[in-house]
């Protein structure tokens, strides 16, 4: 087994045990790609890897399968181990991607899929990400935050809503990166809160058309000019 590709033996070790393995190595994959989860040792760890199946509704130890595609397949290897976890790390991952790619159907050597997988990680949508959840995370934005976020609506914002339109066609190939830049969209708006005005609308109308055409606009409120007017009348 030594002379197969990695991508060789993923079809062997999916031939030989099934939906169960394929549950098992899309879960890790999934993971691996997951940006929540902190990488630093590794791609997947068992305790991630059964929290991943379980949220997939598929109640199942994947210990024996850990150890079939360690040992026998090679294509893990463990890159972390302590009394409490293990990691392991993918082989190659792009071989990984394509078999899974492969068996739901669609073909990852098709270049459109190449394409917008360049495009996306062109993007570097981790950093974009990780700026982001630190203004999201802020009571007020500074002069320079506004600046930063700014350059990202302009300049990077409409291209996170193209790909995901193209991804979403392939979500089953795409699931990971599709949950980046949804999270991407959703911290944008949480961030765009942060510039409107506590104050009401019609204030804040105001200060912008006084600004425009000079103090007083909108000295008199409503309830004054019908006063007026009425007085008039009488």
């Amino acid at each position: 087994m030594s002379t197969l590709t990695i991508a060789e033996k993923l079809r062997l070790f999916l031939e030989k045990y099934g939906d169960k393995g394929l549950i098992v190595l899309r879960a890790a994959f999934e993971v691996a790609q997951d940006p929540y989860v902190d990488h630093r040792y590794g791609d997947f760890s068992f305790k991630h890897l059964v929290l991943k199946l379980q949220s997939h509704g598929f109640k199942y130890n994947p210990v024996n399968l850990m150890r079939v595609l360690e040992r026998e397949y090679g294509v893990i290897e463990k890159s972390y181990s302590s009394s409490n976890q293990t990691w392991w790390r993918f082989v190659d991952f792009e071989a990984v991607r394509s078999v899974l790619s492969e068996y739901y159907g669609v073909s990852y050597e098709d270049p459109r899929l190449k394409y917008l997988l360049i495009k996306y990680r062109s993007l570097e949508p981790i950093s974009v990400l990780d700026t982001l959840r630190r203004l999201a995370s802020k009571e007020a934005l500074s002069s320079g935050d506004k600046e930063v976020f700014r350059e990202i609506v302009f300049n990077v914002l409409d291209k996170v809503v193209e790909i995901l339109r193209e991804m979403e066609k392939y979500e089953d190939v795409f699931t990971s990166e599709i949950s980046v830049l949804r999270e991407i969209i959703g911290l944008a708006e949480v961030v765009s809160s942060k510039l409107v005005s506590k104050r009401s609308g019609l204030t804040r109308v105001e200060d912008v058309l006084n600004a425009h055409f000079g103090a007083g606009v909108f000295k008199n409120t409503p309830s004054t000019t019908r006063s007026s007017s009425s007085q008039t009348r009488v």
